[in-house]
């Protein structure tokens, strides 16, 4: 019986550190995989020339920003004859302007920072604040970052509800209306928040049952 209880004991203390190391490695590996959630991908996206004027018929993506949350974009213009403009707007501008039916040049935009990539680069050391990109003219692929506002090239967080823009121009033969372009759209998921509670609550398991193994010795030698 005895000899039982303690092999009883010894599968309890595996299991329980087994669990403790476990949260220890998948905290950072989840913390890794949902960093960033991406909500929406298209290449190609492929509006039409009209957009150009009216509102309604530019690509818009809404997106809603809780507090230190970040939008990121990536954009890039390959395709022949397109050319496009994207911007970030508060919803309310976006409604009003939609209802109208209004040229999206007109809509008050909010401000980003951006990079330009490299074919094979991560985004440039250098950043820049803007609140409207024109691809091709501007660049072809382009790394944005949005929270809300900026101050110079640091983002502040204005949580609430906005709508990604898209609207350009076809400059070939009329018959040809097709504005093509990529887009990539992300948002901060809750990876460094799991990581950090898988962490601690693997640390703390661990450090608990090893407490409670030492006062258990303790007792079992020196306070008979």
């Amino acid at each position: 019986m005895l000899k039982i209880s303690r092999l009883l004991k010894k599968k309890t203390a595996y299991i329980i550190i087994g669990i403790g190391l476990a949260c220890l490695v998948l905290g950072p590996f989840f913390g890794i995989i949902l960093d960033k959630m991406t909500i929406y991908e298209r290449k190609p996206e492929v509006i039409q020339e009209d957009s150009d004027t009216y509102i309604r018929d530019a690509f818009a993506y809404p997106v809603t920003l809780s507090k230190d949350q970040k939008l990121i974009i990536e954009i890039s213009e390959f395709y022949p004859n397109s050319s496009v403009t994207i911007r970030i707007v508060a919803k309310s501008a976006y409604d009003l302007a939609y209802s109208l039916n209004s040229n999206p040049g007109g809509i008050p935009r909010e401000e980003f920072v951006y990079s330009e990539f490299g074919w094979v680069d991560e985004p440039a050391d250098s950043t820049t604040g803007d609140n409207s990109l024109d691809l091709p003219d501007d660049g072809f692929y382009f790394y944005i970052e949005f929270m809300g506002g900026r101050a110079g090239y640091s983002l502040i967080s204005w949580p609430g509800d906005y709508y990604v823009i898209v609207y350009g121009s076809n400059s070939g033969p009329p018959s040809d209306t097709n504005v093509t372009f990529d887009i990539t759209i992300k948002v901060d998921g809750p990876g460094e928040t799991l990581n950090n509670f898988l962490i601690f609550i693997g640390a703390a398991i661990i450090i608990v049952y090893v407490m409670l193994a030492l006062i258990s010795v303790l007792k079992a030698n020196y306070l008979r």
